[in-house]
């Protein structure tokens, strides 16, 4: 099925395809972060705990997405920050 939807205060459309489909395809996540390099580096190490400070990022903020990138990654590291230091810590 191809619809085309028209605006009519402006001249826009959008032509697009509809289908049927069984199941809906998997998420696939190809892309990399610029915090994997931070997350390599600490497996490449073979520490169990590092401290870490990225220029001018808050620690909060670098921490929640090493988290986020360590979830995707299915990775047994926890990241934390605590007085504007970032932590990286394997789990036991």
């Amino acid at each position: 099925m191809i619809g085309i939807t028209e605006n009519r205060t402006k001249m826009n459309k959008i032509i697009f395809e509809m289908r049927s489909v069984e199941e809906k395809r998997e998420k696939k996540y190809t892309t990399t972060s610029m915090y994997d390099p931070i997350i390599d580096q600490f497996l490449k190490s073979g520490e169990k705990l590092v401290e870490v400070t990225v220029e001018d990022k808050k620690a909060g903020y670098v921490a929640g997405q090493l988290k986020k990138r360590i979830e995707t990654r299915e990775l047994e590291i926890e990241a934390s920050a605590a007085q504007g230091f970032i932590y990286l810590e394997m789990k036991s």
